[in-house]
């Protein structure tokens, strides 16, 4: 298959492959396996990202699969099934709906506080309240390449939002005197915009157990997906 039709079987359910869609668009994916049942993308040459109509598709899609890769994303109930059948040591699945953002015009930001990129010097302080346990260079080349924004009320930091590793928006804190203010939307507005800014579509994830995120989402004009999509990996005691 080529780049085309690839895209073309992926959107066949754009809402819960929208991740997948855009690793191709960003050219931040190596496609390893392709054909009409099955679609296995590699990212950041650490995790893979599944697509199968059966969970056969799906085993043969994974045996492309390079050496030291353990986690995967599985788009759907065969594709989850495939790589527990193909990758005994992977005991942990997470369930999470996908949402895009449909538009392409900037939405219009609510006056509730100002947004400016994330300082450099505050990447401390970011990773102490979001990720105590993390790679400080992951999060400063992040904030280098302009990927984290910081909202800011009466000039005090109120909270903050960027680009996971992989394209997807999250890393969404309001610190607690700023809550309830409306922070929050005008942080995800301001990423959606950031990424149409790049002419990229806006997408993001949600634990299929947070309803109140999911709502908030829909209040924002994010299509979220009917099915869900799983994080698989080792999980160790």
């Amino acid at each position: 298959m080529n780049e085309q039709e690839i895209l073309a079987y992926l959107e066949q359910d754009k809402t819960l492959r929208i991740d997948m869609i855009e690793a191709i668009r960003r050219g931040g994916a190596k496609i390893l396996y392709a054909e009409p049942d099955a679609v296995l993308l590699l990212k950041m040459n650490r995790f893979c990202l599944l697509v199968s109509d059966t969970v056969e598709a799906g085993e043969r899609a994974l045996k492309t699969v390079p050496e030291g890769v353990c986690l995967f994303v599985a788009h759907n109930e065969p594709s989850r099934d495939a790589v527990f059948r193909t990758f005994p040591f992977i005991n942990h699945a997470s369930a999470c709906w996908q949402a895009y953002y449909p538009g392409t015009d900037p939405i219009p930001l609510p006056d509730v506080c100002e947004i400016k990129p994330f300082p450099t010097e505050q990447v401390p302080f970011l990773m102490s309240v979001y990720d105590p346990d993390g790679d400080p260079k992951r999060y400063e080349d992040r904030v280098a390449s302009g990927d984290v924004l910081a909202a800011y009320r009466d000039g005090e930091l109120a909270g903050f939002i960027g680009f996971h590793g992989d394209g997807s928006g999250g890393m969404l804190e309001v610190l607690p005197k700023f809550r309830r203010l409306g922070i929050g939307s005008a942080l995800e507005i301001a990423l959606h915009n950031l990424a149409l800014s790049r002419g990229w579509t806006p997408y993001g994830q949600i634990y299929t157990t947070n309803n109140a995120s999911r709502k908030l989402q829909e209040s924002l004009g994010m299509v979220v997906s009917d099915g869900a999509l799983y994080w698989m990996y080792e999980e160790r005691d």
